[in-house]
C-alpha cells in the first residue's frame, strides 16, 4: 500500500455534457439508537468547562439548502446521537456536521452520514457541538466537546462492541475544521480533565475530512499553508480528504493538509473532483459525489 496518494478526477467532467439533474432529495429521519449527554456523564454532572452556559433556547429550522436541510441553532446540550448499524463491526466514527460555526446542518452533514456509515457497518455518532456566543473563537467550545465525545466512547468502547484502536471522526466544512483541530491537538486537553472519562485518550484513529473550511493559515491566500491552530506532527492520524475545484472554499484547504501529513509520513488519501461546489453531504449529482464511494473503499482497507 502506497504511504501517501493523490488521486485526481478528469479536468473537465462529462456531467457538462449532461442535463442538470436536480439534488437527491433528503431520506427521511432515522430514529438514533441512543444519545449520550456528554457533559451529564461522570463527573462534570451537567456543568461544562468554564462554566459555560447557553445563551438562549436552541432552535431548528427547515432550509432550502440541497432539497431541504435542517439546521440546529444554538446549541444547548452537547450530546452523542448514536445510530448502531444492524450488522455491526468493531470500526466507529464521530460525525461533525458544518455550518461555518453558525449552525449544524443536522441532516445534511450528519444523520445522513451516520446511516451511509451504519451501512458499512461502522457505529455512527453525530456530535451536537456548541456553537460559538458573542465573541468568542468559533471553535472553543466546540473543540471542548469533540475531545470529549473521543474519550467518551473509547471509554465505552467495550459496552457498544468497538475496538478503542478504530474511533475516527469525519466532518464537513466547519465540521471538517472541528475533526482537523481533534486531529492536531489530542495531545493536550483543551480543557482541565475531571473524571475519568477525560483520562481516556482524545487521540482518534483516523480522519475524514470533507469540503474543509479554515484549514489555512490565511483564508484568502491559497498559499499561506495550515493554520497554527493545527500542529500536524508524525502522530498525526492518517486521513481521507475530498473536495471540488469550484468549491467556493479554496482545495488548498485540503491540499495543505495533505502535505503536512506528507511532510511528517502520515499516510492520506485526496480526492479532488472537476465540480460540485460546496456542502452536498451525499446528496449531490456531480462529480463530487464519488467521495462517498472513494472513502467507502478507504475504510475497507482499513483506514491508511
Amino acid at each position: 500500500m502506497k504511504l501517501f496518494s493523490v488521486i485526481m478526477s478528469a479536468v473537465f467532467s462529462l456531467s457538462a455534457f449532461a442535463q442538470d439533474v436536480a439534488p437527491a432529495a433528503p431520506r427521511a429521519p432515522h430514529k438514533e439508537d441512543g444519545i449520550v449527554k456528554l457533559w451529564a456523564e461522570g463527573a462534570w454532572q451537567g456543568s461544562m468547562p468554564g462554566d459555560w452556559k447557553p445563551n438562549g433556547a436552541e432552535s431548528q429550522e427547515k432550509t432550502a439548502h440541497m432539497g431541504g436541510t435542517l439546521a440546529v441553532k444554538n446549541v444547548v446540550e452537547t450530546a452523542l446521537h448514536y445510530f448502531k448499524p444492524e450488522a455491526p463491526g468493531r470500526r466507529a466514527v464521530i460525525i461533525c456536521p458544518g455550518g461555518g460555526y453558525n449552525i449544524l446542518a443536522w441532516d445534511l452533514e450528519g444523520t445522513e452520514i451516520a446511516e451511509w456509515l451504519n451501512k458499512q457497518g461502522i457505529h455512527g455518532f453525530v456530535l451536537r457541538y456548541r456553537l460559538p456566543r458573542g465573541n468568542e473563537a468559533r471553535h472553543a467550545a466546540a473543540l471542548q466537546d469533540a475531545q470529549r465525545a473521543i474519550s467518551c466512547v473509547r471509554s465505552r468502547a467495550t459496552a457498544y462492541g468497538i475496538a478503542p484502536d478504530q474511533i475516527g471522526i469525519m466532518g464537513f466544512s466547519a465540521g471538517a475544521h472541528l475533526s482537523a483541530l481533534a486531529a492536531a491537538n489530542h495531545q493536550k486537553r483543551s480543557y482541565d480533565g475531571r473524571d475519568a472519562i477525560d483520562t481516556v485518550s482524545c487521540r482518534p484513529d483516523f480522519v475524514g475530512l470533507i469540503y474543509s473550511a479554515y484549514i489555512l493559515a490565511d483564508p484568502k491566500n491559497p498559499n499561506s499553508g495550515l493554520s497554527e491552530l493545527l500542529p500536524v506532527g508524525v502522530d498525526t492520524p492518517p486521513a481521507f480528504l475530498a473536495h471540488a475545484m469550484d468549491d467556493p472554499l479554496p482545495c488548498a484547504n485540503a491540499m495543505a493538509w495533505m502535505l503536512a501529513l506528507q511532510q511528517n509520513k502520515v499516510p492520506a488519501e485526496l480526492h479532488i473532483y472537476p465540480d460540485g461546489g460546496h456542502g452536498y453531504g451525499l446528496r449531490s449529482d456531480k462529480s463530487v459525489k464519488a467521495w462517498a464511494t472513494a472513502m467507502e473503499a478507504w475504510l475497507a482497507r482499513g483506514a491508511k
